[in-house]
């Protein structure tokens, strides 16, 4: 609450996040390109990363499901509920996925 009081008083704007600064972190932390988090192929090392892109935009964006969709080259809303519904089931054991997601949450928000 004080953060948001002094934020508005001395005018410093809370930075915008995008679905492609979280493709940017994304890619860069499982050393992917962003295109390859676009693309249609469907290995284990490309749908882990995109899933955790996909759930960190609809976490930290006010993107709709088809909109996150198109961010990721044309993907079908139903792959983006599919993606938020694993990432919330696997944190609940995953104590290194949590800890990724809210390392690249940390990142994202800095830069």
């Amino acid at each position: 609450m004080a953060k948001n009081i002094l934020r508005d008083l001395l005018g410093c704007k809370r930075k915008v996040i995008t679905a492609e600064d979280i493709q940017e972190a994304v890619a860069n932390r499982f050393h992917l390109k962003i295109s390859d988090l676009k693309s249609k192929r469907r290995t284990k090392t490309l749908v882990y990363p995109r899933q955790i892109a996909m759930f960190l935009c609809r976490d930290l964006t006010d993107a709709s499901f088809p909109e996150i969709g198109r961010d990721f080259g044309g993907k079908d809303h139903t792959t983006i509920i599919h993606a938020c519904k694993q990432m919330k089931k696997s944190q609940e054991t995953d104590a290194t996925l949590r800890a990724t997601l809210e390392n690249l949450k940390e990142e994202i928000s800095k830069a």
